[in-house]
């Protein structure tokens, strides 16, 4: 899907792509041209018309990229990625950005919620687009970093559950879970690092494309996005001590098999001893006796009522 705004004196209105590139390029408007789900080719009349660099086209077209903030003079070529948490994983969707005084050009697959929701209110608020592309780009930027605050709570959430689940028998539930959720957590720290990174690179003076009244929202933008790193290094933490506690109740919860085990084992060896040594080939006394049989059973009995009575009083039960 192909979707293009053009602002111009007239107001704001839905046009074709390459006329709103050939008319934010002449200076007669501001346009935002997004590229969904399109084959590699696709951009290449906006593209041609802008003079993107071919470095840029190429890494649009592959969805391979970490973010990053890159400065062609004319325009910056940004990589960002927008996040959801479904089935106890992230799934992550790069979103590449060119953008330049009067143009805003994506390019991604899927439909990220940031880009929808600039599409919904790009209409009820057209000055995002009158007044400069980088405030186009601040509302999705903000938009996105917004979506991983959510996550950060289902995180907190499935480890407060996973803390109480550990405790129970079913162990591979707890295995599965702990270890989908450490997976889940790499995948987001190797995002959000880089992309705490590139907001950072934004609120700086080095871009002409970035307005200095604009470096104050950013920042705004980039201390939300260090409180998800921050965040996302505080329950890398937590998991590990859940893996650790994990083991250690396993490794509890074995010693206490073992001690029922050496219990039994060692009750269970005066009965041995006492069937043993009358199991014989030798004709004791005790044969002869009428109560004989009787005997032999309480001597069994009184072994090991006296063995458990031991443990007992050592509080080794």
């Amino acid at each position: 899907m192909i979707r293009a705004w053009l602002m111009t004196k007239d107001g704001l209105e839905s046009v074709d792509p390459a006329f709103a590139a050939r008319e934010a390029q002449a200076g007669h408007g501001v346009a935002w041209m997004d590229f969904a789900d399109e084959p590699e080719g696709c951009a290449d009349a906006v593209l041609d018309t802008f003079e993107i660099h071919p470095l840029v086209r190429e890494d649009i077209v592959v969805h391979a990229n970490r973010p990053k903030v890159d400065n062609y003079r004319d325009y910056l070529y940004l990589v960002i990625h927008s996040a959801r948490w479904d089935d106890d994983r992230p799934f992550l969707r790069e979103i590449d950005i060119v953008l330049g005084e009067r143009f805003l050009i994506t390019y991604h697959e899927g439909s990220p919620r940031a880009i929808d929701a600039a599409h919904d209110v790009l209409p009820r608020r057209p000055e995002l687009l009158r007044d400069g592309p980088v405030h186009l780009l601040h509302f999705i930027l903000d938009t996105l970093v917004d979506q991983y605050l959510p996550i950060m709570d289902r995180i907190a959430e499935e480890i407060d559950e996973l803390e109480e689940i550990i405790f129970e028998r079913d162990q591979t539930v707890a295995n599965r879970r702990i270890l989908g959720l450490k997976r889940g957590m790499s995948a987001l720290r190797r995002v959000v690092g880089p992309q705490r990174d590139t907001v950072l690179a934004l609120t700086r003076d080095e871009f002409r494309q970035i307005p200095s009244e604009m470096r104050l929202y950013l920042r705004d933008v980039y201390d939300r996005m260090a409180r998800v790193s921050d965040l996302l290094d505080s329950f890398r933490d937590e998991t590990a001590s859940l893996l650790e506690l994990h083991i250690s109740a396993a490794s509890n919860r074995l010693n206490e098999v073992i001690k029922r085990l050496t219990l039994i084992a060692t009750v269970g060896l005066p009965l041995t001893l006492v069937t043993g040594w009358y199991g014989m080939n030798f004709p004791f006394p005790e044969y002869h006796w009428t109560q004989g049989v009787w005997w032999v059973g309480g001597l069994c009995v009184i072994s090991a009522g006296i063995t458990w009575w031991y443990f007992k009083r050592k509080n080794w039960l």
